[in-house]
């Protein structure tokens, strides 16, 4: 009898203790000594349809919150990972990201990762030609976008527009981050 009461109370207590699965991951980037808060997963965005040249590859937008920490001193930022960019790849672009009517307009840093703190991409790229860009963003905002749905992107780099709609929705995961930033 003691024993059929214990194992639910066992399976209980581990539950209880048990971190979310939306909980957010942290790191040492021992090149830097920043510490890397990061969504556990990104709002991944994929072209809209019609929107590529010739349809033979998917273009992909993956957008993780990330928070970098140096001795102290917090910054925010959107890491947005471009998986088939275009010729201009090269140019800082800006982030464009509706929610209904209401535009947030973010610019890329023009700052090298590691002097961000990022000496390691935050995530695996999955094509050759994959590009990543760092667009400082406030807690502000990203608690904001947190309560945001059917969020749409756009990546403006000098002539080239690209639009995405979103394919994978990483709100759960930006609350989990908001809650525990600074």
């Amino acid at each position: 009898m003691r024993i059929v009461v214990a194992i639910p109370l066992c399976v209980s207590l581990i539950a209880c203790t048990s971190t979310p699965v939306t909980a957010p991951r942290e790191y040492l980037d021992e090149q830097t000594a920043a510490t890397i808060t990061v969504v556990k997963e990104p709002w991944i965005f994929t072209r809209v349809p019609g929107a590529s040249e010739d349809g033979s590859q998917r273009d992909y937008l993956h957008l993780y919150a990330i928070d970098v920490n140096r001795m102290g001193d917090h910054r925010q930022y959107f890491a947005a990972l471009q998986s088939a960019p275009a010729g201009s790849a090269s140019t800082s672009p800006i982030l464009e990201l509706k929610n209904g009517l209401q535009v947030i307009k973010l610019d890329s840093t023009n700052e090298d990762p590691r002097e961000l703190g990022i000496a390691q991409p935050i995530a695996e790229a999955y094509t050759p030609n994959a590009a990543w860009w760092y667009f400082p963003v406030d807690k502000q905002t990203l608690s904001q976008l947190a309560n945001s749905r059917n969020l749409e992107a756009k990546l403006i780099a000098q002539q080239d527009q690209f639009s995405y709609v979103l394919w994978r929705d990483g709100r759960d995961e930006l609350s989990e981050l908001t809650a525990v930033l600074p």
